[in-house]
């Protein structure tokens, strides 16, 4: 194919991967808060809390993602206050993270064809919103990666630190997940001399090291890095704890088991347990591809230099990933390792064919023992392409029509400003008040932005983070939420009193029953300050799911009554 109508043909294909991998995720957003999930308001209402003047680290916890909160409040003030800029913002991230994840799978495997099957795969797996960066930072090192296995320069070398360090900003664990694959490539590149690639390597490191620096002087000038990472060590050990990793079975879905599956059906019942097919194919493709990759002399690529070291490191850092990010739900986090192994996949739709048909490509210690392995590719290969023919066959054209794709041209542009509208309606508060499909939970958003002032500032023990977020709300005590098991220690329950002294906080809003007297047990130096500065005002069970106990500040004399709840107010007791 000319190198021009080639260039063509992937612009254009460029073009419509993004326009329908963007009508694809808006038009089907799936949260039940005004189009965002609670996990997504986790991440962002920490980044809306610096609109209100703070800083993470300094003024609140930072989970080990401050350039995320801060992207989060830019998102707000350049494109509107409301979850409508921030859905489409990461709808527009993840789109373009498909878009370049095509590219790098069409170059690893040379094919378009092979690149475009890649695609639909990463699409269809459906990262959730908020983890645009586990796709977006991949995408982008991985292409510098290749690049400077091809010519490893000095420049590079600084814009890889950059990227390194970024990642580590966006959160902890990428940072050292992009390190990882620069450390892998830099040792592997077979025209350098070893002390050459330990050199690359060492000045590599020095590099982030001198450009992450500031971030550590800061921790260090609020708090201290010792205590900024044992606390982040531990909120991340009992998070896992919290979501271990489960091993699902392959046939053991009574729950959701279709009618196809009782009736004996085995492709309904790898349909119905997909998730946990994916999951074992996730962990089991990277180990593959280097199989594959230890078979060859070129990787099955001869046109493309250093293919055998730019697969090995996407192969590698595709097991890095599948150990960091796979666990439960494992619905919410399949798709969170698959750029690494959708450019695997395009690439083994190549390569696989020619381990079979051509003698050449393999290592000459492979040939004796060449249709044993011939055969074991043939089964691994052709069961990995039948699985997720089944599984994306299973519920594509489904989750088209969700997205108003199946109809006529014009029906998802449609829907685009249905959902728009439906969004800028849900984020307006004033409007809930008269819904009657209303959601218990806005209920206790509403009672918070009617019964205190902008300037107040609310604690939410539960893990409710769109009740502050929806109630235009600053979280109290440098805490979004505040869940037993997480941030026990003594240093960091004094500094939540502290804050909780520094601010205006008129109401707390506590668990019942047994977990209130666990969040008794594990914060005392909190709840001291609490029983000695705050009564309690009552309870209520919202979404027959949520016991919350209103406790209030014992200064402050209320302005009135919210009658919904029977609360007292402390602020104008209209929704601002």
């Amino acid at each position: 194919m000319a190198p021009r109508l080639r260039t063509t043909i992937l612009v254009a294909l460029s073009i419509g991967i993004f326009v329908a991998s963007w009508l694809f995720r808006f038009n089907d957003p799936g949260g039940s808060f005004a189009g965002l999930t609670d996990d997504h308001f986790f991440y962002v209402v920490r980044g809306w809390q610096i609109l209100f003047g703070d800083i993470p680290v300094r003024d609140f916890v930072d989970h080990g993602a401050p350039l995320y909160y801060y992207l989060a409040a830019a998102v707000q003030v350049l494109f509107g206050r409301g979850t409508l800029s921030e859905l489409a913002f990461s709808t527009t991230v993840l789109s373009s993270s498909a878009v370049i994840t095509f590219l790098l799978a069409t170059r690893g495997s040379g094919s378009i064809l092979a690149g475009l099957a890649a695609c639909l795969l990463h699409v269809w797996l459906g990262p959730r919103f908020y983890n645009y960066p586990k796709l977006l930072i991949y995408a982008l090192a991985i292409p510098l990666l290749w690049r400077y296995a091809d010519r490893p320069s000095a420049q590079l070398r600084v814009w890889l630190a950059v990227v390194t360090v970024i990642a580590f900003l966006f959160r902890h664990d990428h940072g050292a997940f992009v390190g990882l694959a620069a450390a892998v490539l830099m040792l592997s590149i077979s025209e350098l001399r070893f002390a050459d690639r330990v050199r690359h390597l060492v000045i590599y490191g020095l590099l982030v090291v001198a450009l992450v620096l500031p971030y550590f002087l800061f921790i260090q000038m609020n708090g201290g890095v010792v205590s900024y990472f044992r606390q982040a060590s531990a909120w991340a050990e009992r998070d896992r704890a919290r979501e271990p990793i489960v091993w699902p079975g392959l046939f053991d879905n009574p729950d959701g088991e279709s009618n196809e599956a009782k009736a004996g059906s085995l492709i309904a019942k790898v349909r119905d347990n997909g998730a946990a097919w994916v999951y074992y194919t996730e962990i089991l493709l990277p180990f593959f591809a280097l199989f594959v990759l230890a078979a060859s002399r070129d990787g099955f690529r001869p046109e493309w230099p250093h293919a055998r070291e730019k697969l090995a490191m996407v192969a590698v850092l595709g097991a890095a990933l599948d150990a960091g990010f796979l666990r439960s739900p494992l619905e919410a986090r399949l798709a969170d390792p698959s750029v690494p192994l959708v450019i695997l996949i395009a690439w083994l739709l190549v390569a696989l064919p020619r381990m079979l048909l051509r003698d050449e490509s393999l290592r000459p210690s492979w040939l004796p023992v060449r249709w044993p392995i011939s055969v074991a590719v043939i089964v691994v290969g052709s069961g990995i392409a039948l699985l997720f023919v089944v599984l994306v066959k299973g519920d594509l054209y489904t989750r088209l029509d969700k997205a108003s794709m199946t109809d006529r041209f014009g029906k998802p542009f449609e829907r685009v400003d249905a959902i728009s509208k439906q969004l800028r309606l849900d984020w307006d508060l004033g409007l809930w008040a008269a819904r009657p499909d209303r959601p218990d939970l806005i209920t206790l958003s509403l009672y918070i932005n009617a019964c205190t002032t902008p300037d107040d500032r609310v604690l939410v023990q539960s893990y409710l983070p769109q009740v502050p977020a929806m109630a235009r709300r600053a979280f109290a005590g440098g805490h979004a939420d505040l869940r037993p098991g997480f941030f026990e220690f003594e240093e960091a329950q004094r500094l939540t009193v502290e804050r909780l002294r520094s601010r205006s906080v008129p109401i707390i809003l506590l668990d019942t029953e047994d977990s209130l007297r666990s969040f008794y047990r594990s914060f005392p130096i909190v709840t001291a300050y609490i029983d000695q500065e705050y009564r309690p005002a009552g309870t209520h069970t919202f979404d027959e799911r949520f016991g919350i106990t209103l406790f209030v500040k014992q200064d402050r004399t209320p302005t009135g009554t919210y009658e919904p709840l029977g609360w007292p107010c402390f602020g104008s007791g209209k929704n601002e």
